[in-house]
């Protein structure tokens, strides 16, 4: 399934950056590699000198990445979202969705966590998968070269990393997932 298709329906959750703090960083990194590039170009005039070809270089790259339309959409960040029947595993730099039954939810573990390659997880699902779904999953994920790591037979545990929220707004968002649990 593609990610671009549960953008345009309607009771999806995805967890993405706000949009407070990602529009005004996106803006912020536009202007900046404008300015890079012109401040290279002016200081560089007439003659332009191995250092303000370095700014131009390397600040016209980032300003052409930041004219990518894709690039400012918040949802290709997410890596989970959910609706009211299905949990979706995202991959939006491949634009691709694996959608699981809100049955197979298991488990939200919000405590922070070491990864086994080093990164800090912010918050971790346990589902329930058949060995089909599992390596779609794992796929959709990026998870191929690695093994999943099974908590008990049938059950496996996937760590998120990004958040994009402090840990107080995140356990609140992940209630939203799992409503009928006090924690």
């Amino acid at each position: 399934m593609k990610a671009s298709e549960l953008v345009g329906k309607d009771g999806i959750f995805w967890l993405q950056p706000p949009a407070g703090r990602f529009y005004p960083a996106m803006v912020s990194l536009l202007l900046l590699s404008l300015g890079a590039v012109g401040v290279a170009l002016w200081q560089g005039y007439p003659q332009m000198g191995l250092l303000p070809w370095v700014g131009v270089i390397f600040g016209g790259i980032v300003l052409l990445m930041m004219l990518v339309p894709r690039h400012w959409q918040a949802w290709r960040m997410a890596e989970l979202a959910w609706d009211a029947e299905y949990l979706y595993l995202i991959n939006g730099s491949q634009d691709r969705a694996k959608a699981i039954a809100r049955g197979a939810l298991v488990e939200v573990d919000r405590e922070r966590r070491v990864g086994h390659n080093g990164e800090w997880l912010a918050f971790s699902l346990d589902l329930a998968l058949a060995p089909d779904d599992l390596d779609e999953a794992a796929e959709v994920l990026g998870l191929t070269g690695e093994t999943a790591h099974e908590i008990s037979p049938g059950i496996y545990r996937f760590g998120f990393k990004r958040a994009w929220h402090g840990h107080s707004a995140l356990s609140r968002i992940l209630a939203k997932l799992v409503p009928n649990r006090a924690d």
